[in-house]
């Protein structure tokens, strides 16, 4: 008979997160550090930019240790932002040029044409007013624009999110767990020991998504095992509504993301597929 699913989970909050650099012996410990074949990106940038980055700050590098000091993973985290693009950049080529007469004719103050395309018929008027209101907002950003002259260094957009950024996540092959638990490293790992350490950040700093960007680059769309893994597993999902910012370090790689708010429920629903009863 297999560990019960409160075993399970007491098992993987044995272990407990270090950041990298917080103990010099960590230089020696990751060298021993091994990666399956899809990850070895990860297993170089750990033994030689890690360090580095995690001094600099930018990165918070953690290593994921067992009571024996041994690493059963590493992963890392950055502060991020996601944001919604205004509604003018969505436009359809049709009505992104009936807005842009809006506009023109705005700027010139001309009611009476303003008034000819209200009643003109083009639209329901449901559609009408959603599109009057963009136009709307088209001439206040113009008149922030010639005020605050900020436009070169300013991306605007209607609608920021604080985020936090699992950029990287790994596991250790060499790391053997025993297979009475049932449960993969990886999995539990995610579950109770980052996604805590994710509750104590969000106590002291305001954030409303945890996002990542997954490393798979099997060709097929419907077999990517990762990107599978990632959602069904982790519970991550796609972006909808939202845009991401990916440099890139990131280049074929897919942006999932996470609600902070979801993740206590997410967390208690997982172990359930892992019930004995």
């Amino acid at each position: 008979m297999g560990i019960v699913s409160s075993n399970k989970r007491s098992f993987f909050q044995n272990f407990y997160p270090e950041i990298l650099t917080s103990k010099q012996i960590n230089q020696q410990l990751i060298k021993d550090f091994a990666a399956t074949s899809e990850g070895k990106g990860l297993e170089e940038y750990l033994k030689n930019r890690a360090w580095e980055a995690d001094l600099e700050g930018e990165t918070r590098v953690y290593l994921i240790k067992d009571q024996y000091n041994s690493i059963a993973l590493f992963f890392s985290i950055k502060c991020g932002l996601l944001y919604k693009k205004y509604q003018y950049d969505d436009l359809e080529s049709d009505k992104l040029d009936f807005v842009n007469m809006l506009v023109n004719a705005m700027l010139q103050k001309d009611i009476d044409t303003l008034n000819d395309y209200y009643h003109s018929g083009m639209y329901a008027l449901e559609e009408m007013d959603y599109l009057f209101d963009i136009a709307n907002n088209r001439i206040d950003l113009k008149m922030e624009d010639k005020k605050l002259q900020d436009n070169k260094y300013t991306l605007k957009v209607e609608e920021c999110y604080s985020a936090i950024e699992i950029h990287h996540f790994c596991r250790n092959s060499r790391y053997k767990i025993n297979e009475q638990v049932g449960v993969p490293l990886g999995f539990g790992l995610f579950w109770e020991v980052i996604v805590p350490l994710v509750y104590d950040i969000t106590k002291r700093v305001g954030c409303k998504y945890l996002y990542l960007f997954a490393a798979d680059q099997t060709e097929d769309e419907e077999v990517k095992k990762l990107v599978q893994y990632y959602k069904n597993e982790l519970k991550f999902s796609d972006v909808e509504d939202m845009m991401l910012i990916k440099p890139y370090y990131d280049k074929g790689c897919l942006g999932l993301v996470q609600a902070i708010s979801d993740l206590q429920y997410n967390r208690e629903a997982v172990w359930e597929e892992f019930s004995d009863v």
